[in-house]
């Protein structure tokens, strides 16, 4: 027999095991420029403008493909932007998740789309000898030579 006012159920579990604080590990303000993953946001920031630069700068003689560079570019940038702002400003304390995996997510799903971005405009580069029409008289190429120029330097 239990005594008066216990329960044959087990106490309920403690909620604090299921939903930890954050731990933050990156720190927040300006000192997240300081870390490693701060300098690959800013760079990211930087050579993704200069790509949106580059490739919207070139007639896009292939639109299916460049569309993607493109697309990753500005998507990545802005994302990089609200990642950086999210240690600048403190957000990082007020939100529950693990930052130190969000932000290897972040930077490693970064680096794939980049990647397959950098092989679309390499594509569009080794296409530079290859005339526009086929059937026209005259030998128009893809990319000009100065295009061709901006586009290797958006490959980089």
């Amino acid at each position: 027999m239990l005594p008066r006012g216990a329960s044959s159920m087990p106490p309920p579990p403690n909620p604090a095991a299921y939903f930890p604080q954050p731990q933050v590990t990156l720190p927040s303000g300006l000192e997240i420029l300081r870390t490693y993953s701060g300098a690959v946001i800013f760079l990211e920031i930087l050579f993704g403008t200069i790509v949106w630069i580059l490739v919207a700068s070139t007639r896009i003689p292939l639109p299916l493909l460049q569309g993607w560079v493109m697309f990753v570019a500005v998507t990545a940038w802005f994302l990089s932007i609200v990642f950086l702002c999210v240690f600048l400003f403190g957000y990082a304390n007020r939100i529950a998740v693990n930052w130190n995996q969000t932000d290897f997510l972040f930077h490693g799903a970064t680096f794939v789309f980049y990647f397959g971005a950098f092989l679309l405009q390499a594509a569009t580069t080794s296409l530079h000898h290859f005339p526009r029409k086929f059937n026209s008289t005259t030998q128009e190429k893809i990319l000009a030579d100065h295009e061709y120029n901006i586009s290797i330097a958006a490959s980089v």
